[in-house]
């Protein structure tokens, strides 16, 4: 009898621990919306028109992809680190690798990204700067 009286309030905390797999606890993902695609799909096309400074701000100031799944957020933020580091901005390009390293310990570039003269030694800053 007593569990009965208990049972609301066992589902509802049951209901919150479920709705913090949003908050990063949960290990798995879910796809993107597509809003977070076409957003995610803009920032390439952006990049790969030599529009730095365009990919930056789009990726501050998106929603969508700051609500996307962690995979996409670190391929929007690694191109936003690309650009700092054309742009000259260094600092901003390891705080944004750090900002990826943080999410994802085991990210690592390309080798042809990781050779790169420009982000290169800055993503093996910012690895040294998490203790990577």
């Amino acid at each position: 009898m007593k569990i009965r009286a208990h049972l609301p309030s066992l589902l509802c905390v049951l209901t919150l621990l479920g709705g913090c797999s949003g908050l990063g606890l949960s290990s798995q993902e879910g796809p993107p919306s597509p809003a977070a695609q076409n957003a995610l799909a803009q920032v390439q096309q952006q990049y790969s028109a030599g529009q730095y400074g365009t990919v930056i701000r789009t990726v501050a100031t998106s929603d969508d992809i700051a609500a996307a799944p962690k995979s996409l957020r670190i391929e929007a933020y690694k191109l936003q680190a690309f650009s700092y580091c054309v742009r000259k901005y260094s600092q901003l390009c390891e705080e944004t690798f750090v900002r990826i390293l943080q999410l994802d310990s085991d990210f690592t570039l390309a080798p042809n990204e990781a050779g790169h003269p420009q982000w290169g030694p800055v993503f093996t800053s910012a690895q040294a700067r998490v203790g990577k």
